[in-house]
């Protein structure tokens, strides 16, 4: 693998349970990083809704899946119900992304709708519309709190009949386990790294003072929307998964 990254200080920003990915990848291309968790994932607030929509998959027409950590959260929930994973019954499953259907297969279960170039909510929307006709059909969307709800707005306007099946939640790292907040501050950073807004708003909030040449870099529009909000110019991944962040990080 070309080291392209050799000799700059990368930040990444994820969570600690999913920063490995990234890490890996940059650790490979030469860069030395320093991980600043900003934000964890935690149970969600209404524990026995979250608990009944699992219970009632086997219902639904389509299963959709916005984020790595809907579906973790989600098959954890489902096979303390359930011994057999048949009992997901009929079910068709879409993912917003490869990490997503990554995360998905290792459960063992086919993806039946991911899109093709575009990442994000409004790219599944788009796949939908060209590829499936979900007129009257019943959906459950895997998502956490606070997300935006543009794919349960676009669904709806399809014809879907959409539930909201709520996971998880994010809330700020308040703590620095991983001892990076004081190498930043130390040592400073070429670049630093959000796959999310809220990574950015939680990140923000801890009134880190940067460098004030370092260089910020987004998975995808909407982070990038968010970092432009806080005043930053942002290069945004050129596709929505980790070996693209990476690849924003060498360019």
């Amino acid at each position: 693998m070309k080291q392209d990254l050799e000799g700059k200080k990368v930040v990444v920003t994820r969570t600690r349970s999913q920063a490995s990915g990234l890490v890996g990848l940059l650790s490979k291309r030469g860069a030395d990083v320093i991980e600043i968790p900003t934000i964890r994932i935690e149970e969600p607030d209404d524990r026995i809704e979250f608990a009944a929509a699992v219970s009632d998959v086997h219902t639904y027409d389509w299963l959709v899946f916005s984020s790595p950590n809907g579906v973790e959260r989600f098959f954890e929930a489902f096979f303390k119900a359930y011994d057999d994973a048949r009992c997901i019954g009929g079910v068709r499953i879409a993912a917003v992304g490869p990490a997503t259907a990554r995360k998905i297969r290792e459960y063992r279960y086919a993806v039946d709708l991911i899109p093709e170039d575009k990442y994000v909510a409004e790219g599944l929307l788009d796949t939908f519309a060209k590829r499936e006709n979900i007129e009257n059909q019943t959906i459950l969307w895997v998502r956490g709190e606070g997300a935006r709800e543009t794919l349960s707005n676009g669904l709806t306007a399809l014809g879907g009949i959409v539930d909201e099946c709520i996971a998880y939640k994010t809330v700020a790292e308040t703590k620095d386990p991983t001892g990076g907040r004081k190498r930043l501050e130390t040592e400073g950073a070429d670049v630093i790294t959000f796959a999310s807004s809220s990574a950015v708003k939680h990140f923000f909030d801890l009134g880190i003072k940067l460098p004030e040449d370092i260089k910020f870099v987004s998975m995808g529009p909407v982070t990038t929307a968010t970092l432009t909000a806080h005043g930053k110019q942002a290069t945004e991944a050129s596709i929505s998964t980790l070996e693209g962040l990476a690849d924003a990080c060498a360019d």
